[in-house]
């Protein structure tokens, strides 16, 4: 899913398949995306139940890593 956002907004639309490996939230199996929004070319915003709790993480798709974690 990150992949189609990152192509989405992305001036390179060549990625390879190493580079999509690496776009993983590593989730538990009890944890969802509920909402994804896109804050800038490099940022977005991904909403995340786990059970009856919700909380945000700003992911960086240029650094290719969590920034931070909002919430629990």
């Amino acid at each position: 899913m990150l992949y189609g956002f990152y192509s989405k907004i992305s001036n390179n639309q060549k990625i390879s398949n190493n580079d999509v490996l690496n776009f993983s939230l590593n989730l538990k199996s009890s944890e969802n995306i509920k909402d994804i929004k896109i804050i800038d070319q490099n940022n977005l915003l991904i909403v995340i139940s786990d059970n009856d709790q919700l909380y945000l993480i700003m992911y960086n798709l240029k650094n290719n890593k969590i920034v931070s974690k909002i919430g629990r």
